[in-house]
Order: C-alpha cells, then sequence, then structure tokens
C-alpha cells in the first residue's frame, strides 16, 4: 500500500489531473482569510494572504465584517 501526505492528498483533491474533464481554470486563493490570533486566545486576525499582514480584531463578528471592508 503506498502512503501519501496529506500535502499531497490535499493537492490531489484541488488541482485536476491532465486527463480529467474539469475546466483549466480554478478559483483563486482568497486574499482575506480569518484566523485565530497568535496574541490572544479566543480573539482572531484577518490575515493579507498576498503581503501576510495581520489585523486584529476583538471577536469573529468584527472579523468578518473587516474582511467586508477589505473585499470592497
Amino acid at each position: 500500500m503506498t502512503q501519501i501526505t496529506i500535502t499531497q492528498w490535499l493537492t490531489t483533491q484541488i488541482t485536476p489531473n491532465k486527463g480529467d474533464n474539469m475546466s483549466a481554470t480554478q478559483l483563486p486563493l482568497p486574499r482575506y482569510k480569518i484566523v485565530s490570533s497568535k496574541k490572544f486566545y479566543g480573539h482572531y486576525d484577518v490575515l493579507d494572504t498576498h503581503t501576510g499582514n495581520r489585523e486584529a480584531c476583538g471577536n469573529l463578528r468584527t472579523a468578518r465584517a473587516t474582511i467586508v471592508a477589505l473585499n470592497k
């Protein structure tokens, strides 16, 4: 039995093989993501995936509102 890593499995689930009938275009990763804070337990940050900058937010509701504002 061949063992693969989690990264290899996820890659095969996301990207189509050349023989698949899936479209060649894929949805890009979202620019802003909600991640848990590195400093405070139970708080959230908005991560800019292009630059790596984090914007601190007090709760999940604030983080979601921040993402909506940044995407406009």
